[in-house]
């Protein structure tokens, strides 16, 4: 049963989804916030974020005064997410649509920020998706990627021994930098029992 609400985090659905939400509710709250914080976005703003799950960093980012734009794999935190901030999905500030990070459909430039948090290990081509939100980014846009990182000794029930290595980590910069991102900065912070490295970095 452990195992298979694990690898509900990667697209919840079903009775387990809804526990999976949940969850992600409740342990990435302080996460989100610190994110939709590094992001900046603001009034005149467009973000887009893949990988919302229940909406979380969505609802942040609006309540900052942004307009905001997202692709999730699985159609249930769609809903969720949309349930959340339904009131801007009436008004056409936030577009939220089931989807994947290698294939984003919005056009070229459409946004000046852009942010996902614990969804990259489950893209099927990190390099595919990162050249993806370079390319629906404007020039000068900004990007924030969290990430959990992985915890020696982590028992059964950390999330942790699921995270990103130091050596992964530091391919995810490199990485970054050959799609055409600059300025790539790296801040790891403690949050709860795990830590999140944020990698902050710029489309020229």
């Amino acid at each position: 049963m452990l195992a298979r609400l694990f690898r509900q985090f990667s697209g919840p659905h079903g009775l387990l989804g809804h526990v999976a939400g949940w969850l992600m509710v409740r342990k990435n709250q302080v996460a989100n916030a610190w994110l939709v914080e590094l992001l900046g976005a603001g009034p005149g703003d467009r973000v887009v974020e893949v990988g919302f799950g229940p909406g979380l960093g969505v609802a942040g980012h609006l309540a900052r005064g942004a307009v905001v734009a997202g692709v999730d794999r699985s159609e249930l935190m769609v809903r969720k997410a949309a349930a959340r901030v339904a009131d801007a999905v009436r008004d056409g500030r936030a577009d939220l649509r089931p989807g994947s990070a290698e294939a984003l459909p919005f056009a070229d430039g459409s946004f000046t920020h852009a942010m996902a948090l614990n969804s990259l290990q489950f893209w099927p081509s990190a390099e595919a998706g990162l050249a993806e939100l370079r390319r629906v980014l404007a020039p000068g846009g900004r990007l924030v990627l969290g990430q959990r990182l992985r915890k020696a000794g982590a028992g059964r029930f950390d999330r942790s021994r699921f995270g990103m290595s130091d050596e992964a980590l530091a391919a995810l910069v490199a990485t970054l930098e050959r799609v055409g991102f600059q300025k790539v900065q790296v801040s790891r912070r403690a949050i709860g029992d795990e830590t999140i490295a944020a990698l902050v970095a710029e489309r020229p």
